[in-house]
């Protein structure tokens, strides 16, 4: 329970102060132990942000995996849309962990940055791997070259709402939301041509 909400703070003091701005002092305070009992789980400050960052990484890749596990049998638009859409309230449920996903991936610590780099390479790899399987079994002639473009047209587009989640409102994003779904139907009817 103790390493969990020190796992919590962490997240949070990096979320507002960043690496260097979130000490060993302030998460101890957070969880109201002494700095000293952090050790205790974690030989140093950099060991104790990487388990908080593969936590953070591991439940939104587990969350997305859940979400594609729900609707493997819908259409891949369906599939697309969904995703989509969970994953922007997954992120705007845990705004702390979102900023600091944020902030890890646009100044990571030079110990995390390979972590991260190898975490998002996997990540690519199961949603191509999936999503070009969901969309060849929907449609048996695309060929894998398509299927792997609309595959990573839609990760990039994916990205971008992700950019999106601290600039605008819930109305605004939602209709955000709606322009990369709409976007990834016409991508779609393209290659399907």
């Amino acid at each position: 329970m103790t390493k969990e909400k020190i796992l919590k703070a962490a997240i949070n003091q990096y979320s507002i102060h960043n690496y260097h701005g979130a000490t060993m002092k302030k998460i101890a305070d957070e969880v109201n132990i002494k700095p000293a009992s952090i050790y205790f789980f974690y030989k140093n400050k950099e060991e104790l942000f990487l388990a908080a960052f593969k936590w953070i990484l591991e439940s939104h890749f587990n969350y997305i995996r859940n979400i594609v596990d729900e609707v493997s049998n819908q259409s891949i638009l369906t599939i697309y849309q969904t995703i989509i859409q969970k994953t922007i309230a997954y992120h705007r449920e845990r705004q702390n962990e979102t900023n600091a996903y944020i902030s890890l991936v646009n100044s990571p610590p030079v110990g995390i940055k390979p972590f991260l780099h190898d975490h998002m390479q996997r990540f690519d790899t199961w949603m191509e791997q999936t999503l070009i399987g969901k969309m060849q079994t929907e449609y048996p002639d695309i060929s894998k070259e398509k299927a792997m473009r609309l595959t990573k047209q839609f990760l990039i587009i994916m990205d971008g709402l992700f950019w999106e989640i601290n600039l605008y409102e819930k109305e605004e994003l939602d209709k955000q939301m709606e322009y990369a779904i709409s976007m990834m139907a016409c991508l779609l009817r393209e290659e399907l041509k």
